[in-house]
């Protein structure tokens, strides 16, 4: 069959997928806007902090907003002057994955972080933050402290007054909550203990939330003390308190200062429910104390044009399965840089078919620039210095006629003992705290080391030399593609668009190889001519 003729079918291929493109994203666009519910509502949440940090490599976390059935996170900026942002880390409290900062040396630091929330009036997010009650953490919401004294014989005798013995733990946490709801108002002054409050017989904000809490576990009901805003059109926002305790296998929310009975508004938002504050700060696994570590923060709120349409969240709509933007906020990120990869495959395809580039494959350029964007950048000298030393030296330490099964086995022996090595270097340096790792980087310097020895022994050292250069340039290339993180949100949004990816990796094939020479400046870098068969082509262009 003649090559035209299979050029223009690919071509038609081509057009066809473009033209289900678009219809897909008229009619995804359509769905979305016939799914966002009148009375939404977007809230920015800015927090501004001042840190005074005395010891180096200490770790900042900024811990972000709870979601709820009504609120989740859709986004959040960060601006930090003087940090460096690790990965980040699930709380050993909640499923919430805080901000890490890590600042290299002592001194004082300024950083800026906004959250952005979608606030529904109908419950239709999936609350991702909360883990499941075990004994050990029903015993975290029952224990005692120096605020709330519970073996003083004033709680008993509160709670024989409201009948402890005579109703169960929901009928007693309301009569709970009335008594506290008629306590007098105070001023917000120093902190005072439950019973000091009971024998004032009147209680500032937190003070009521305090003396409930104390209340409610010294009659056995798992409670604990909520910090939240309340998102409202206020330029000066100020904390809310109220109080959570678990009864019948779920969380019931008591605001004993305002009157909310086991519900409140939809627009309050928990900021801190385990006594953690927004804002910690850790040295060497260890919590800071105040001559390690002090902060001060402001905290503003408020809305922003709804810009952000969001689906319907509820699991019994199938078609739920393909709204990838309901998913939450660190999921969305992840996922969004999954979906930025095909895109550098495009533009690694592009440049090779054009230019007539051999490279060690088409996606493992975009690999390795995924796991770069994944490491610190200390991690990634560490994985250029690997593949440089193995390559480079490597090759002598491997007889011609070694299969490859054995030989693929040493490379990743090597490359795995010297990722550990050198992580204990970097950390004995202190360039690197917290020695974080995944396993990508290993497999992809595995595999482009094997490629290289392939090479070597096919083409010889000149050719194998080259194509792990055009690998790492193009590497270079597709990095900036995979850090546009507005671009992989809004990928994940529209999944559809990656039809027209496809379009053009069709279109870029029926270019012929090689239309476009390398440059003459870059002659150096043009492997040398030699005649090959079909199947020898095939293998180039691996």
């Amino acid at each position: 069959m003649p090559d035209s003729f299979k050029e223009n079918n690919m071509r038609k291929v081509a057009i066809i997928l473009s033209v289900i493109g678009t219809f897909l994203l008229l009619m995804h666009s359509f769905l979305l806007q016939g799914q966002q519910t009148h009375g939404d509502e977007n809230w920015l949440i800015s927090i501004e902090s001042q840190h005074r940090i005395a010891r180096p490599n200490t770790i900042i976390s900024i811990h972000p907003p709870y979601e709820s059935k009504n609120i989740r996170l859709v986004g959040r900026n960060l601006n930090h002057p003087g940090f460096r942002v690790i990965s980040p880390q699930a709380s050993h409290l909640s499923n919430k994955r805080a901000i890490r900062l890590r600042a290299d040396k002592a001194g004082k630091f300024h950083s800026t972080v906004e959250f952005t929330l979608q606030q529904s009036q109908l419950p239709r997010f999936h609350k991702t933050n909360s883990k499941p009650m075990t004994a050990e953490r029903r015993q975290l919401f029952l224990q005692d402290n120096e605020w709330l004294q519970l073996d003083d014989s004033s709680l008993m005798t509160v709670l024989n007054e409201v009948g402890v013995d005579k109703v169960d733990h929901d009928g007693l946490a309301e009569r709970i909550f009335q008594k506290v709801y008629r306590l007098s108002g105070r001023a917000a002054k120093s902190l005072r203990t439950a019973p000091a409050i009971l024998a004032s017989r009147s209680a500032s904000r937190y003070e009521r939330a305090q003396l409930m809490v104390a209340l409610s576990r010294k009659a056995g009901i798992p409670a604990r003390i909520i910090t939240g805003l309340e998102m409202k059109d206020d330029p000066s926002a100020s904390f809310q308190y109220w109080v959570e305790l678990y009864i019948n296998d779920r969380w019931l929310s008591y605001h004993p200062a305002l009157g909310y009975s086991q519900q409140l508004p939809v627009n309050y938002v928990a900021l801190d429910k385990y006594d953690e504050g927004m804002i910690s700060a850790r040295v060497n696994g260890a919590m800071t104390d105040k001559k390690e570590y002090t902060q001060s923060s402001d905290i503003s709120i408020e809305r922003i044009p709804a810009s952000i349409i969001s689906p319907d969240n509820l699991r019994s709509e199938w078609y739920q399965v393909l709204m990838l933007d309901r998913l939450p906020s660190d999921t969305r990120a992840q996922l969004g840089l999954l979906m930025l990869l095909p895109l550098g495959a495009l533009l690694s395809s592009f440049i090779r078919q054009f230019m007539g580039l051999h490279s060690y494959g088409v996606f493992t350029p975009t690999i390795l620039a995924l796991a770069v964007t994944y490491t610190e950048q200390e991690t990634t000298m560490l994985i250029l210095a690997i593949t440089l030393t193995l390559v480079y030296f490597g090759r002598p330490a491997f007889h011609h006629e070694m299969s490859r099964t054995p030989r693929l086995s040493i490379i990743f022996t090597l490359v795995a003992t010297s990722m550990v090595i050198g992580v204990s270097v970097l950390d004995y340096f202190s360039l690197a705290t917290d020695g974080h790792l995944i396993l990508l980087p290993i497999v992809i310097i595995t595999s482009l080391v094997d490629r290289f020895f392939a090479a070597v022994e096919k083409f010889g050292s000149h050719t194998a030399f080259i194509r792990l250069v055009w690998t790492l340039i193009l590497t270079l290339i597709t990095l900036p593609v995979l850090q546009q993180d507005w671009l992989g949100a809004l990928l994940l949004r529209y999944p559809e668009a990656h039809l027209f990816t496809l379009s053009l990796l069709i279109m870029v094939a029926t270019v012929p190889f090689g239309k476009y020479k390398v440059p003459q400046w870059l002659g150096f870098l043009t492997e040398p001519e030699k005649k090959s068969n079909k199947k020898d082509k095939e293998e180039n262009d691996d």
